[in-house]
This record gives C-alpha cells, sequence and structure tokens, in this order.
C-alpha cells in the first residue's frame, strides 16, 4: 500500500488539483478554481515539509496528536493510529514560509486560504479570481523551486498559461511599486518644503539610533537615501571552510548569515513595501550577508560537525 504521507504521494496530488485549478479557471468554473488551487498548495507545502521532516507535519493541539506523531515517524514498534491528523493549509503555509522565499503576496494568499476554506465568498468576482490565480502559481513556482523539482513536468501542457499569469502577475507588481515610489519621491519634496532640511536631519538621526527588534535592520532608502526599517528574517547558509588536501574534498563549512528582508518602511518619504517581490520590483536587494554576525547567535542549536553534515546532505539533494 502506498504511502499517503511520502514527498511523491503529496507531489502527485499537488500537481492533479493545480491542473485541476487551471482547467476549472479555462471552463469559467469560479468555485472550483479556489477549492482545487487550495488543495494544490496545501499538498505542495506538505512536500516541502515532509522532504525536511515529517515532524513538521504534525498538527500538535494536544496530547492526542502525540498518536498522529508517532504514526508520522513510523516508530518501530509502535501502533500507528487508523487516522493521523496533519496540518491544515494555513499551518502549512506558515510553517514552509520558514523555509521558502516567494514572491506572492501574502493578501492573495490569505484571500485563497479563506475562500478554500468557505469563509470568504467572491466566486464570482473575476478581479479576486485573477489575483488569486497569480499569487498560486507564485507559490507553487517557489514551492517547486525548494524541492529542486522541474516546472515542465508539474505543469505539463499548462506551462503557457502559467508564463502568462507569471508575466501578468510581474506587470501588475510593477506598475503598483512604480506608483508608490513616485508618491514617496513626492511627499519627500512636500517636507522638505513645509518642514525643512534641519527637522528631517534631526529624523534621520532619531531613525539611525532606533532599536530594532531582532527580525529588523535598516537599509538605505532609494528615494530620500536616509536609513529605513526592514523586516524579515536572517538566516544561516553554509559554505565550504576547509578541504582535503589530497583528495579536494571539502571537510568542513562554515555559517554565513543573511537577512531576508519581507517588508520595507522609510520614516521619511513614507516609501512602504509590503512583500519581498515589491523590495524586487523596487530596484534594491531582498536579501545580503551580515559580516559581523556569528552564526552561532542564529542557529545555536548546531555544532560544527552537524552543520557539515547538513551541508552535505543538501548538496547531495541537488
Amino acid at each position: 500500500m502506498a504511502d499517503p504521507f511520502s514527498l511523491e504521494a503529496f507531489y502527485r496530488s499537488a500537481r492533479e488539483f493545480a491542473l485541476s485549478a487551471l482547467e476549472a479557471h479555462h471552463a469559467d468554473n469560479h468555485r472550483r478554481v479556489p477549492l482545487d488551487a487550495g488543495t494544490a498548495l496545501e499538498h505542495l507545502a506538505k512536500a516541502c515539509l515532509a522532504q525536511r521532516s515529517p515532524v513538521l507535519l504534525a498538527e500538535l493541539k494536544s496530547e492526542s496528536s502525540v498518536q498522529s506523531l508517532i504514526g508520522l515517524l513510523r516508530i518501530e514498534g509502535a501502533m500507528v493510529p487508523a487516522k493521523i491528523r496533519t496540518i491544515a493549509m494555513s499551518g502549512a503555509l506558515a510553517r514552509v514560509e520558514l523555509f521558502v522565499r516567494s514572491k506572492a503576496a501574502k493578501d492573495d494568499l490569505r484571500i485563497l486560504v479563506e475562500m478554500r476554506n468557505g469563509t470568504i465568498h467572491a466566486a464570482e468576482d473575476a478581479a479576486v479570481e485573477e489575483r488569486i490565480l497569480g499569487a498560486f502559481v507564485q507559490q507553487v513556482e517557489a514551492l517547486l523551486a525548494h524541492r529542486r523539482r522541474d516546472c515542465r513536468d508539474f505543469w505539463g501542457g499548462q506551462l503557457p498559461v502559467v508564463d502568462a499569469l507569471l508575466k501578468d502577475a510581474s506587470n501588475k507588481l510593477a506598475h503598483r511599486v512604480e506608483v508608490r515610489l513616485t508618491a514617496a519621491a513626492a511627499r519627500l519634496e512636500g517636507r522638505n518644503v513645509t518642514e525643512g532640511e534641519a527637522v528631517i536631519r534631526v529624523l534621520r538621526l532619531a531613525i539611525e539610533s532606533a532599536v530594532l527588534t531582532a527580525d529588523q535592520r535598516l537599509r538605505t532608502c532609494p528615494i530620500c537615501d536616509s536609513f529605513a526599517i526592514v523586516t524579515g528574517e536572517h538566516t544561516v547558509e553554509w559554505v565550504p571552510a576547509d578541504w582535503d588536501k589530497e583528495t579536494g574534498q571539502v571537510t568542513n563549512v562554515e555559517g554565513e548569515v543573511w537577512f531576508i528582508a519581507r517588508a520595507f518602511h522609510c520614516r521619511i518619504c513614507g516609501l512602504r513595501l509590503d512583500t519581498e517581490s515589491e523590495i524586487d520590483a523596487a530596484g534594491m536587494d531582498t536579501a545580503w550577508q551580515i559580516e559581523d554576525a556569528d552564526w552561532r547567535d542564529y542557529e545555536p542549536e548546531y555544532d560544527d560537525d552537524e552543520a557539515y553534515e547538513r551541508w552535505r546532505e543538501e548538496r547531495h539533494e541537488r
């Protein structure tokens, strides 16, 4: 009997529902689109989680969840429960966000989740369907890239449709960001006239000395050249550090701390970018290395040997 919680089982199911969602869109079956698109995203997200560890699939709400956890881990000698509960779609997307970078707008993904769950209804709204389809294909592409799966194999004959959806989403994004950049430039000019450079200089100094939270960094604003607050998360990338002189094989790796930007807000000109894709469309870096950071501050549970083994496993998967 096939394992319903295997990577391939989740992948095949995700592919079937994804293609069904696009077919429903072509047939103007508006009620079917969010159901199938949402299920496809849920199963593909679970494939990504299962690839890292089956534990990440577990719904941990009560002591009874332990039985499902045991079933997912296939612990030898333990009784496998008749029913294994895993996390819902929203939980799967939230967990996979810790590992996967996507350009999909979070608000549009939230609408898709709520439409799939039946908590909101906009089935006949063509504009909403267009938005959730754009976010859907962007999120699928990010998940496929994370799993290193060929998008042509996943989409098959629907690949031209997906390319068109991605291009359309990109064009709308670029226009939205251009409007925000222009508005920020106009606000900066207005502040210079009404408040003067001296006041703005004091505000800049205050921002530079502001106390930041663990998920914030300062970054130069492309409009006013002031420091702005960027919100995101830190991640550790492993790079080769030592090699065996005889074999040339890597024997040790070191951690580099990188910051992944998720949102940007400048308090001087008012520029606000709410997603990683908007930051990218504004011509800004969405990730950069923190030169003076110690990786142990961000992944304290890893020792050098474990870090090396993880690097080897990730390299082998590629």
